[in-house]
């Protein structure tokens, strides 16, 4: 049997959605491009994240590009991003899979916020 040698979880799931924002560049033709619109983070990892908005995107394959807004601690963080899926998730509301495009250092910064904030909660019994 392989034993795995990951030391972190794939995915941090939300106990509580974090709130969060969407920004749709102004270059992209999309609905609300140029603002930022509110939304809940449901999940997180190194590479992408889902999110919950009342922003409908209108989702075409992998050509839509968001800019992600959070703050996991101290550090506000913005993760440009495209969409990999999306579908309505109740009545007004989106639900998207996106996949970030990160360069190293926005990587590392990500990695330092994730790590502060799972010992944190780990601290506060969460």
């Amino acid at each position: 049997m392989d034993v795995s040698s990951r030391k972190e979880p794939f995915r941090y799931v939300m106990n509580h959605p974090l709130e969060c924002w969407i920004e749709v560049p102004l270059n992209n033709s999309g609905p609300g491009a140029g603002k930022l619109t509110e939304a809940v983070l449901l999940d997180l990892s190194r590479s992408g994240c889902k999110v919950r908005t009342p922003l409908n995107l209108r989702f075409t394959a992998r050509d839509t590009r968001l800019i992600i807004h959070l703050q996991l601690n101290e550090e506000k963080l913005q993760l440009l991003c495209s969409v990999r899926w999306g579908w309505m998730f109740g009545l007004g509301q989106y639900q998207y899979g996106v996949k970030f495009r990160l360069d190293e250092n926005e990587e590392e910064r990500l990695i330092r916020e994730l790590e502060t904030w799972t010992a944190t909660l780990r601290v506060e019994g969460l």
